[in-house]
């Protein structure tokens, strides 16, 4: 299994090609047993039943622990920015999948390159105050720049090569 480590107090920490979301879910629920976390889900990707199963690892006050977690879905780039706006810089915040909204293909390279640009600057509004978490898909075959943009912004960057386990799998 893969963890993941302590998110810092501040700053940016970008998470690149995890196989799954586990990990990330470990550190959401671990940070919710002590103070409220914000969830951007990015790609409409969260499992809360997983979650809630991680959560009740650790403590009997599910419910509790739960409602400290505030989760919000974007389904355009511009909701994912005007969220990122909204944020205000008080407590953890956790961006699944960030990019997955800025490859839409109605929206010119150009112009996903100047929101991304514009999505990072209130990250690094956040993380001056809070600890953010962005986690980002492996690079597609379009706009591998953006993924690149946000490493350059992040304070630490960690990145999870799946290619060892990109074998065929066994015939059955």
């Amino acid at each position: 299994m893969i963890s993941l480590p302590a998110i810092n107090e501040r700053g940016i920490t970008a998470v690149i090609g995890l196989p799954n979301s586990d990990p990330v879910l470990h550190v959401i629920a671990r940070l919710a047993l002590s103070f409220p976390v914000q969830v951007i889900v990015g790609g409409n990707r969260f499992d809360a039943h997983q979650l809630a199963r991680i959560v009740r690892q650790h403590t009997v006050e599910l419910d509790q622990t739960l409602s400290r977690i505030q989760q919000a879905r974007p389904f355009t780039c511009f909701q994912a920015i005007k969220l990122l706006e909204e944020t205000t810089p008080t407590t953890p915040l956790i961006v699944l999948d960030m990019l997955t909204t800025f490859y839409d293909e109605n929206i010119s390279d150009g112009e996903s390159v100047r929101l991304t640009g514009i999505a990072i600057t209130h990250l690094q509004r956040i993380g001056q105050q809070a600890p953010v978490l962005v986690t980002l898909r492996p690079f597609p075959p379009t706009r591998p720049h953006l993924i690149k943009q946000v490493e350059a912004a992040a304070d630490n960057v960690y990145l999870f090569d799946n290619a060892k386990n990109a074998g065929q799998p066994p015939l059955l």
